[in-house]
Parts: C-alpha cells; sequence; structure tokens
C-alpha cells in the first residue's frame, strides 16, 4: 500500500512521541511541520507527582507504584514535549530498573524522575546519575559491590547494555575493572541495619545513595587500555571515551525511532557528532532529518508496542488513565499490560521490555481487548475513516475497511479497528 501524505505525518509524530495525538497530526502540513512540533520543548515541563517519602523500608507497599503508572500513560497522553515522553520511556527500556526486585514504589519513582530530567539532554550525565541511582544499585546488586567482596552484575550490564554493546572488544578484565571502580556505594534504608549509622557517620538521608569510602576499591585498575585509580566517575569517562559507546547509542536510539537497523556509514557518521559532546536532542534531531525516517520502508516498519496502543486508545477514547485506575478498569489495564510484560516500572529483565515480533504472539492479540474494555468508553462514529483518524491511522486496506464498517456495534468496531494490522503497526 502506497504511503499518503498524511499517514507519513501521522508516522512521525507516533515515533517522536509514545502516542498516535490525533488532534496535533490534524494541525500540520508536511512532515518537516511535524519533526519541529515534536521535537519542540518550549512548553512548562509537567509538574511532577508528588510522592511522599515512606517510613521505612521493611513494609514496602508494591501496590503504590499504580499512581506513577497512571500518571506517566496520562502525561504521554499530553500534546506538549512529545519527544521528551518517547525519550523518558526510550531510557527506562535502556536502563531497565523492576519493581519487581527493588520493591520500593517510591525508589522507581524517583528513578523516573531522573530519566526525565536528563532524556532530551546530556547521555554522559544521564549515565552517571543512573549509576549512583538508589533503584539501581539495589537492581543490579550494586550494594553488595565491595572492596571485599565484589559483585559484578553493575559492571557487566554497564557495558554490554547500557555503553558499548556486546563484542565490543571489552573482556572479562575490563569487567572485573570497571566493577572494582563502582564499589563503595550503598543505599540508606530507612528502618533497615546501618541506616543510623550511615547518616551519623556520612549525613546520608533516607532513601538516598551514598558512597561509603572504606567499601571502595581505591587500587590502580586498567580499563579498556587505561590505567589510573578509578572511581565511578573516572571509569565511566573512559567508558565514555572509546568509540563503541557511542555508536551503540546512536544505533539503539535510530532502530528506535526509524525502525530500521543503520548501515555502518550512518551509525559512524551520528556517533562521530554524539561523542563529541554526548548530547541527546542533537542526535535525535539528526536522525529525524535523514531521509530513512520518512522513507516508505520506514512507515509500519515497527510493531506498536502495548504501552503506546493504550496511549492511542487513551487519546482516541479522551478516556483517562488516572481515573481508570480508581476503578474496575484501572486493575484490568494493569493486568493486561503485566501479562503482556509491558507494565511500565517491571521491564521483564535487565534486557528491557520485548520487541520486534516477540509482541505479535496470540496472548498480545487476546489482551489488546482488555486494553479497549479498561478504557471504559469508545467512539461512537460509525465514519470508519473517522474512526481510524482518531487512532492516528489515515492509509486503510479495503479489506480492514469493509471489516470494520460492517460492525454495527460500537464497541466491537472499535476493538476491530485497535486489533487491525494497520493499527499493530507504528
Amino acid at each position: 500500500m502506497a504511503v499518503s501524505d498524511r499517514e507519513r505525518v501521522s508516522h512521525v509524530v507516533r515515533r517522536l512521541s509514545m502516542g498516535t495525538h490525533p488532534a496535533v497530526v490534524a494541525e500540520l502540513d508536511d512532515t518537516d511541520a511535524a519533526i519541529a512540533r515534536a521535537l519542540d520543548l518550549s512548553a512548562a515541563a509537567a509538574t511532577p507527582l508528588t510522592m511522599a517519602p515512606p517510613a521505612d523500608a521493611t513494609k514496602p507497599e508494591v501496590r503504590a507504584i499504580v499512581e506513577p503508572i497512571t500518571w506517566w500513560l496520562d502525561r504521554m497522553t499530553s500534546p506538549d514535549r512529545l519527544v521528551e515522553e518517547r525519550l523518558t520511556w526510550f531510557w527506562h527500556d535502556h536502563f531497565a530498573t523492576s519493581l519487581a526486585k527493588v520493591r520500593e514504589p517510591y525508589l522507581m519513582y524517583r528513578q523516573h524522575l531522573t530519566l526525565r530530567q536528563h532524556a532530551t539532554g546530556n547521555f554522559a550525565t544521564l549515565l552517571k546519575a543512573v549509576a549512583r541511582d538508589p533503584a539501581m544499585l539495589l537492581y543490579l546488586d550494586g550494594i553488595t559491590n565491595s572492596a571485599q567482596e565484589r559483585n559484578e552484575n553493575f559492571g557487566r550490564e554497564c557495558l554490554e547494555l547500557f555503553t558499548m554493546g556486546r563484542d565490543a572488544g571489552y573482556t572479562q578484565d575490563d569487567v572485573v575493572a570497571a566493577s572494582r571502580a563502582f564499589t563503595g556505594w550503598v543505599v540508606d534504608l530507612p528502618g533497615r541495619p546501618f541506616s543510623a549509622r550511615l547518616e551519623q557517620a556520612l549525613g546520608a538521608k533516607p532513601w538516598d545513595a551514598v558512597f561509603v569510602p572504606q567499601r571502595h576499591d581505591s587500587g590502580v585498575k586498567t580499563l579498556l587500555g587505561s590505567t589510573g585509580a578509578f572511581d565511578m566517575d573516572g571509569a565511566l569517562d573512559v567508558i565514555l571515551g572509546h568509540r563503541s559507546t557511542a555508536e551503540f547509542v546512536a544505533a539503539k536510539l535510530y532502530r528506535e525511532l526509524v525502525g530500521l537497523a543503520p548501515d555502518e556509514a550512518v551509525v559512524r557518521s551520528l556517533a562521530k557528532d554524539f561523542r563529541r559532546d554526548y548530547e541527546i536532542l542533537p542526535l535525535v534531531t539528526a536522525i529525524a532529518q535523514r531521509p530513512e525516517f520518512t522513507a516508505d520502508a520506514a512507515v509500519r516498519a515497527k510493531y506498536r508496542t502495548p504501552v503506546e496502543k493504550v496511549v492511542g486508545i487513551l487519546q482516541a477514547t479522551g478516556a483517562s488513565a488516572a481515573a481508570g485506575a480508581a476503578g474496575r478498569g484501572g486493575s484490568v489495564l494493569a493486568q493486561a499490560m503485566r501479562t503482556m510484560s509491558f507494565l511500565p516500572f517491571v521491564p521483564p529483565n535487565v534486557g528491557g521490555f520485548p520487541k520486534g515480533a516477540r509482541l505479535l504472539g496470540p496472548s498480545n492479540l487476546v489482551h489488546t481487548f482488555d486494553l479497549v474494555a479498561a478504557a471504559g468508553t469508545v467512539p461512537t462514529t460509525t465514519r470508519v475513516d473517522e474512526l481510524f483518524a482518531a487512532l492516528g491511522v489515515f492509509d486503510v486496506s479495503a479489506t480492514t475497511r469493509a471489516v470494520v464498517a460492517k460492525q454495527r456495534d460500537a464497541g466491537r468496531r472499535f476493538a476491530l479497528a485497535v486489533t487491525s494490522p494497520e493499527y499493530t503497526v507504528a
């Protein structure tokens, strides 16, 4: 099917945001205007959700994560600062951290605010913030990493998943050296042993990460060919200086936004500029301005994730995730997303959320109906074009059009549109 101008504009908006934003698409004349609109950060930043820190860490209220989830989903439906939401999600997936192990929603939301703060800013600054983030220190066992007993979990994942990428030339010796440099960080968990001692001796604050000099390996390390008594930031600077880091991150972001794998020349070109200062938004802009971003091959090249489906459904129906969470719809939504391995703040593993063809399983199709049910309302229009336009879809096959038009019940008609091949791809 040929790609229409409307579909191409919608493609730009949905790739540079987390939803379909039909009202925004309707105002745009071409892809250049769509790129400029999606990258516009002139609107005021969102007012953060207020979460009071728990009194202690001995009785975590895991269900408290519902409020940050629904706040974030509703924020994704906003027409302002579109690319900020796409990148906040991208970094959440990139630095995947799960409530299933961290157990404390307050720390997960604090990490979210860190990702949001740096989402469009500087990757080096973001990396260093995440490395000492309390939720990350708990998730990848950084709190047990000391000079006396080394834990290599974060060191290994930092090189393999967060910076250089697998098969980038680092060795087990580099993992050991990085892990040694990362030693000494713990989290002040109120109510737990040693919390009072951390506060008295080091001025730690409840729920914050704190550096304990006695736990740090201050010896000389050799990391990626560089030798020195590296601490956390020093080691991260060495890793950031390696060409593989800029290439890995640039290539991953290209695949996220374009939906296709870049060739080596494109990666080298993007990474050359990115490595100069590690500024994120200029990299995104460079990717969006490449001809491949709006080419026919990129349109419909990705499968829509359950989170993107939810946001599109909320936008099409005018429903609110926060309002739905107060009733049965909220539990249906959360359970469906969890079953689809796509509940925010609960990625299935450190590799992040499912991608590619794994999004097409029969279970995901079935539970898409639950996402519709959770909205609690559906568009009532009988016009097929209007219905799909509300979902940000403009190129619809004759077969899909006929199937949807034949259904007279508004709820079933909407469910058919949301489970159509055209809405399944993004």
